[in-house]
């Protein structure tokens, strides 16, 4: 290395160090907290907001999986109500198995009235 390089190298580090050493006056240490605090705040926020929009999609997915559920149950129940029917005549087996039907509808209609809140 040369000597200017040397030289150059020194005043660098130097004012470097210098920078190091300066003292903040009260104003420039209070904006500085005052920003500090600020974006804090700001970035909190952001990050409430982002917690909320995730509790939300959270909460729709779990009331979707019990609406799933309980549509499921209520196919299982027609499919058991059916199968009961069978052990009936004529008008009396159409009537058991209209009344299954109108059971399982009623249950799809509470499931989709639910889901279009």
């Amino acid at each position: 290395m040369n000597i200017s390089k040397i030289a150059l190298l020194v005043a660098v580090s130097a004012l470097a160090l210098g920078a190091c050493d300066r003292k903040t006056t009260p104003l420039e240490t209070q904006q500085d907290v005052s920003t500090a605090q600020m974006k804090g705040q700001e970035n909190v926020a952001k990050e409430q907001d982002n917690a909320a929009k995730v509790e939300e999609k959270a909460d729709k997915e779990v009331a979707d999986a019990n609406d799933d559920v309980a549509l499921t149950k209520a196919k299982a129940d027609y499919k058991v109500a059916v199968a009961q029917c069978e052990s009936q005549a004529g008008s009396a087996r159409d009537a058991c198995k209209s009344g299954a039907q109108a059971t399982l509808d009623a249950a799809q209609a509470r499931v989709d009235a639910m889901k279009h809140k």
